[in-house]
């Protein structure tokens, strides 16, 4: 349990991260304004799943943002 984050924590930038790793939190957060929320937890469950699967289509493990989400994420 030592490993287990606040949410509010994650969402802070630290210096330590990775390129890929400040990317995906880039990419979260700009999920969640998308969304219109601060904090996943606030959603709907329905709301929750479309948001997580959103993610999930727009993230590529090891790679990062797909093409379709960063060319929307430029429109913000």
């Amino acid at each position: 349990m030592k490993n287990i984050k606040k949410f509010g924590d994650f969402m802070k930038l630290n210096e330590e991260l990775s390129p890929l790793q400040k990317e995906y939190r880039e990419f979260f957060r700009w999920m969640l304004d998308r969304y219109g929320v601060k904090s996943p937890a606030s959603l709907s469950e329905q709301k929750k799943k479309d948001f997580f699967n959103e993610i999930q289509l727009g993230w590529v493990k090891g790679s990062g943002v797909t093409d379709k989400y960063k060319k929307e994420m430029k429109k913000k």
